[in-house]
């Protein structure tokens, strides 16, 4: 694994792991929304959106996180590996409120200079609901036509402590 793409529904965890391999295989990591999102969360134009995109995947080695389906043959030509955590809707609903209400309280800064609101944590919360089986769905049918690309598929915490021990991630 040397271009590895970590998918899956937002609260599943996918920057956290990827922090951790990047950390533990010293490759280079990229979250979609760092590239997606500017201040006050502005979408970035698609034009320069997109040659950030190319720029992160033009190396030998790189983890990249999130999910984007406007430039997935972009990104899905180029990787060899793709990590998909697939966790239950309850455990992403509870990470999700809880995230979401810790990051307003503590004013954390995230993508591009940030914050949480409860605006914001609903529509992520509503996004999940939407967007869950779909995804889903989506992610099965990919999986069946990319037999190029090694496909690890997560389904539960326990798996995902399971593979990163396996790495000697922390």
């Amino acid at each position: 694994m040397k271009r590895i793409l970590i998918i899956g529904t937002c609260g599943s965890g996918k920057t956290t792991l990827a922090r951790s391999l990047a950390k533990r295989l010293n490759i280079p990591v990229t979250d979609l929304d760092d590239l997606y999102w500017l201040p006050h969360w502005k979408e970035r134009p698609k034009e320069e959106f997109s040659a950030l995109l190319r720029d992160a995947v033009q190396d030998d080695e790189w983890i990249l996180c999130g999910n984007n389906s406007k430039h997935r043959e972009l990104i899905w030509s180029k990787a060899d590996s793709v990590i998909w955590l697939d966790l239950p809707l309850p455990l992403l609903f509870w990470r999700l409120l809880k995230r979401g209400i810790a990051q307003m309280i503590t004013g954390e800064l995230l993508c591009n200079g940030n914050h949480q609101t409860i605006y914001r944590t609903f529509w992520i919360l509503l996004w999940l609901f939407r967007s869950f089986g779909r995804r889903r769905r989506t992610y099965r049918a990919l999986a069946k036509i990319s037999p190029h690309l090694t496909w690890i598929h997560l389904t539960n915490r326990r798996s995902i402590q399971e593979f990163r021990r396996s790495l000697g991630a922390s």
